[in-house]
Order: C-alpha cells, then sequence, then structure tokens
C-alpha cells in the first residue's frame, strides 16, 4: 500500500476552515497522481493505491465537512448552498472509492480461487472453481470498466478543477 503524500502548509494556530483549505487541495491532487495507470486493467496493485487514496481524501473531507457548512452570520443561506455542493463533490468520491473497492475485491477473490486450484491434488473442484473464476473475472471486468466510465465522466465534467476551486472558497 502506498503511503500518504506528506501535507505542508498545515498551521495549528490556523482556523479549521484555512487548514481545510490547505489539507484538502493536497489530498485531491494525490488521488491524481495515480490517473497515469487507470487505462491499464492489470496494473492492481495502483488501481488499489489510487483507491486508498480516494479513501484518504474521502474521510479527510468528512473531517473537514462542518468547516464548509457552518453559516457565517448573515450567510446562512451560502452555507446552505456550499453543504449541498459539498456533499455532491462527497458523493462522487464515494462512489469512486466503492467501485475501486469492488474491482480490488474481486482482484483478491481470484488470487484465492487461482491459490486453491494450485494447491488441490484433487481435480473433483476443478470445474466449479474455473466457473467461479469465470465469473470473478467477468465481473471485475464490468467493474473496472464503470470505474473508467465514471472517472471519463469525471474528467470531461471538469470535477477535480470544479472541486479544487470549490475547496479554495
Amino acid at each position: 500500500m502506498a503511503k500518504a503524500h506528506k501535507l505542508t502548509g498545515v498551521k495549528p494556530r490556523r482556523s479549521y476552515r484555512e487548514n481545510a483549505r490547505t489539507i484538502l487541495p493536497q489530498k485531491v491532487e494525490e488521488v491524481w497522481t495515480w490517473e497515469p495507470f487507470i487505462r491499464d486493467a492489470a496494473r492492481r496493485e495502483e488501481l488499489h493505491n489510487m483507491r486508498i487514496s480516494i479513501k484518504r481524501l474521502r474521510y479527510t473531507m468528512e473531517i473537514f465537512h462542518v468547516a464548509y457548512t457552518v453559516p457565517k452570520e448573515g450567510f446562512e443561506e451560502t452555507a446552505v448552498i456550499c453543504g449541498k455542493r459539498f456533499a455532491e463533490f462527497l458523493a462522487g468520491i464515494v462512489d469512486l472509492q466503492e467501485i475501486l473497492g469492488d474491482v480490488h475485491d474481486a482482484d483478491v477473490v481470484l488470487d484465492i480461487l487461482t491459490d486453491a486450484t494450485q494447491r488441490t491434488a484433487e481435480n473433483v473442484l476443478a470445474p466449479g472453481v474455473a466457473t467461479l473464476i469465470a465469473r470473478t473475472k467477468a465481473t471485475r471486468e464490468a467493474d473496472y470498466e464503470t470505474f473508467l466510465k465514471k472517472w471519463e465522466h469525471l474528467s470531461v465534467t471538469g470535477f477535480k478543477q470544479k472541486l479544487l476551486s470549490f475547496l479554495a472558497e
């Protein structure tokens, strides 16, 4: 598993919101460092590392959610709008994490099934295991394609740039 990128610019004496503006963009950039690897379905480790980076971004966003939704006096309506936008961005991140989690789960199952076929001296189970392997591969391919489509949609719609702009507000 890849280590989290080192955060820079965090100042304990700054406000919660100011530190959120410092930390969250770095977490977004960490996710996008894995983008060069996503078009190759065989890059299992990189896809898993991307999922871990997305998970870190998700949980960091959840921690800082309040910084984008607590109203300042006279700006209650703005806080509601910000909260909705924040929730929409977070939903996109959660969706990516879940899809990549499904891809990773299939990879783990495939490893276990493949290992089981190699360890077993009796071939009694081989046809059933072969069927499970084929089904799991098909599920993994479908999940991977779903991930690519969602990623492409986010890219085309400027999700990253919009998220970074929002976080800087």
